[in-house]
């Protein structure tokens, strides 16, 4: 089997949002990709994820 389409298409994922994560906590405006809403970063004791209003977009992020 051939899997390197599948891995350059998550490859290309991850580094968007990489690229999304880096400029939300550098204090930068972001859209969400889908619809075009700002992304935030929000904390609670267990969790830290940027996402926007609507929940198109959801990125946890680990912390230790």
């Amino acid at each position: 089997m051939d899997f390197s389409a599948l891995n350059k298409a998550t490859a290309n994922s991850f580094h968007q949002q990489k690229a999304i994560i880096k400029k939300v906590l550098a204090g930068k405006s972001v859209q969400c990709p889908s619809c075009k809403q700002p992304l935030q970063l929000n904390s609670s004791e267990k969790q830290l994820k940027i996402e926007c209003v609507k929940g198109c977009t959801d990125i946890q992020l680990e912390t230790e």
